[in-house]
């Protein structure tokens, strides 16, 4: 009786009440930072979607998507199952968004969410390490952090979770909560098949060094064989059953006796631009990263980028930071906890040196390029144009640019590849000087297809078509 009265005290005492309430202002304020991050990404993405600022990739996600029950493809691939491209059996998630959506703004509210949810676990993080007020400074700044809002707005990829997973891998394991530690290394393993190495790197790394501590130890035994077993899984069973003789195509990256024949820039051995890169993803965190161990969970994502010879990989408005922002956001308060041990004062400044250095990085070094995706902003016509492509015969076979795609995705025979569709739809904005001189419309037109449909710079022509 003793024990539930003294219990039923501490529960019930005025000061645990104050206490309370305060935790639940702070973590309100979290939630209010997630919707306001979500709302944002979402703004954003939905803006550089309107004017048609989305990648044909997003275009084939639809696709892929669209045929979950039916091939699991896309024309982009040119219809052969996306897991010979990659093992992403995550992509099951987007089913019923784009569904639901009817296309790409299904995976755009799917990636906001998702990369907006990665401030959980940051504070997480830093509420074990800090005072509630602090703490939620050093999420605030994690959440404007310049690599992840590029994720934020832009394309969807399969990569989309990867910040989430991998930093709550790392909260989870502060906590000891290996269940949902599991989990999220499962859903990293179904991602993309790059993670079966980070995960194998990061598994092995936490068992050598756990020293006396069995469960930690057992813990990355665990992952690690995760990811050898989904490895063997991908390359040696699914690649085998859908076609053997498919060459895995992710390795033209390293591939560097190639370097004269990738569309995607080459960056040489000794470029100074790898320097550059872990500049722009180190310095609008003022490098605390470099004062945590978690850094090192980094390296198979920043080795995946920094070994290839072609300049995409190095681009920060791609998907591929989306491999090790996590982990450098982990390292983010990982670092500021060592220098606020040392000094509460030089902890202060370091997080307001992080705040500078990230606006500057908006300012000088934007990483979502918004002088190309956000070139104007959304008008009428935008609109009248999308509501006229999704208006075309559902399985007509269309030919769309590279812009178009994303918008023409939810018709399963609409392709980015010319070949000999029923349907062309050419974008007068996209191939000015072409199609100002009627050069390319006289092409079409000598093949047999008709203008069947118009509005402003968008021209919709049919093979042995009618207006």
């Amino acid at each position: 009786m003793r024990t539930t009265a003294g219990f039923s005290q501490r529960i019930f005492a005025p000061n645990k009440a104050a206490r309370i309430r305060r935790v639940d202002v702070w973590l309100l304020g979290v939630f209010a930072l997630f919707a306001a991050l979500w709302a944002a990404y979402a703004y954003f993405a939905l803006w550089r979607y309107d004017i048609f600022r989305a990648t044909l990739d997003v275009g084939a996600f639809v696709q892929v998507a669209h045929s979950f029950a039916s091939g699991f493809s896309s024309t982009n691939e040119d219809g052969a199952n996306h897991f010979l491209q990659h093992f992403s059996p995550i992509l099951a998630v987007t089913v019923p968004f784009v569904y639901v959506f009817h296309g790409a703004l299904g995976l755009i509210v799917l990636e906001t969410f998702a990369t907006a949810a990665t401030v959980f676990p940051i504070w997480g993080l830093a509420v074990r390490r800090f005072p509630k007020p602090f703490a939620f400074a050093l999420t605030a700044v994690a959440a404007i952090y310049p690599p992840l809002t590029a994720r934020g707005v832009g394309d969807f990829y399969e990569v989309a979770f990867i910040p989430f997973f991998a930093a709550t891998l790392v909260w989870a394991m502060e906590r000891r909560a290996w269940r949902i530690a599991i989990l999220v290394t499962l859903g990293m393993l179904c991602s993309k098949e790059d993670q079966f190495v980070s995960v194998a790197f990061i598994g092995a790394l936490v068992a050598v060094n756990a020293r006396a501590d069995r469960e930690l130890r057992r813990f990355g035994v665990i992952v690690a064989a995760m990811a050898v077993g989904a490895a063997g899984l991908y390359f040696g069973v699914i690649r085998p059953l859908l076609n053997p003789h498919a060459p895995w195509l992710a390795v033209h990256y390293f591939q560097w006796w190639r370097f004269e024949s990738t569309p995607n820039g080459f960056v040489s051995w000794n470029s100074p631009e790898r320097l550059e890169y872990l500049a722009g993803a180190l310095a609008p965190l003022a490098f605390l990263p470099c004062f945590s161990r978690y850094l090192l969970f980094a390296i198979p994502g920043f080795a995946e980028v920094l070994l290839s010879h072609e300049r995409i990989t190095m681009t920060m408005n791609m998907h591929y930071p989306a491999v090790w922002i996590g982990y450098v956001l982990a390292g983010f308060v990982d670092g500021a906890s060592t220098v606020y041990r040392t000094s509460r004062i030089g902890a202060r400044f370091a997080l307001a040196a992080a705040i500078v250095l990230s606006i500057a990085t908006y300012i000088w070094n934007d990483p979502l390029d918004r002088g190309f995706f956000f070139y104007r902003r959304p008008v009428t016509q935008d609109f009248i144009e999308d509501r006229l492509l999704r208006s075309l015969p559902e399985n007509a076979s269309i030919w769309g640019d590279f812009w178009l795609y994303s918008h023409l995705a939810m018709h399963p025979k609409a392709s980015f590849n010319m070949s000999g569709q029923e349907y062309v739809v050419l974008d007068r904005t996209a191939d000015a000087a072409l199609i100002a001189d009627n050069d390319e419309i006289r092409l079409l037109e000598r093949v047999g297809y008709r203008v069947a449909a118009e509005s402003g710079p968008l021209l919709i022509l049919r093979r042995n078509g009618r207006r």
